[in-house]
């Protein structure tokens, strides 16, 4: 058998097992909350923080000040993460909710979207690089990535458009996008 004969088996077997086990992490994801065109966010953290946000008119705000300007993409990136969440797994009969930090979550968080759908999330203690989670009335406990929580990790002041943004958002060019970081 040629060299390149070998070659082309190995990378073809090579893709294919790539290919498969793309396949298996997909059917292992578990989609907890599905809300389409979120317009309401209401989010508590355990050291007695909170902040809602209305979408109006395809525009982010504070709940209760619509005065200021807020970094849209900003925004717009916590409602794509509280809005589709996934879990990379189920706890099957898990133990009291005390257990996992969910009898006193760190973060609260209540979605709504345009069609009225509404879906808390809960929150709990760290698993190693993931954290426990639980929704709604709290019957199921699941494990989700670290991007849930460290989406709620901001300081309300980042999420002000300044002076300076707002002029040059005026003027045609687009700084608030380039101020913000999106993970995608």
């Amino acid at each position: 058998m040629s060299f390149a004969a070998i070659y082309y088996a190995m990378r073809s077997y090579n893709e294919n097992q790539e290919q498969k086990k793309a396949e298996e992490e997909k059917e292992n994801i578990i989609q907890v909350v599905d809300i389409e065109n979120p317009v309401e966010i209401t989010y508590s953290a355990d050291d007695g923080s909170s902040m809602s946000f209305v979408k109006e008119d395809g525009t982010w705000y504070y709940k209760d000040d619509k005065e200021t300007s807020l970094i849209q993409d900003t925004v717009q990136n916590i409602a794509d993460t509280v809005s589709n969440v996934t879990a990379e797994k189920q706890i099957e009969d898990p133990d009291p909710l005390e257990s996992y930090g969910l009898d006193t979550p760190s973060y609260t968080i209540t979605v709504t979207g345009e069609d009225g759908t509404t879906q808390t999330i809960y929150i709990g203690d760290g698993a190693d690089t993931d954290y426990y989670m639980a929704v709604g009335e709290k019957e199921e406990v699941y494990i989700v990535a670290s991007d849930l929580p460290n989406v709620l990790e901001f300081d309300q002041d980042n999420l002000k458009e300044t002076e300076e943004e707002t002029e040059s958002s005026d003027d045609g060019t687009d700084t608030a996008s380039e101020s913000s970081t999106t993970e995608e």
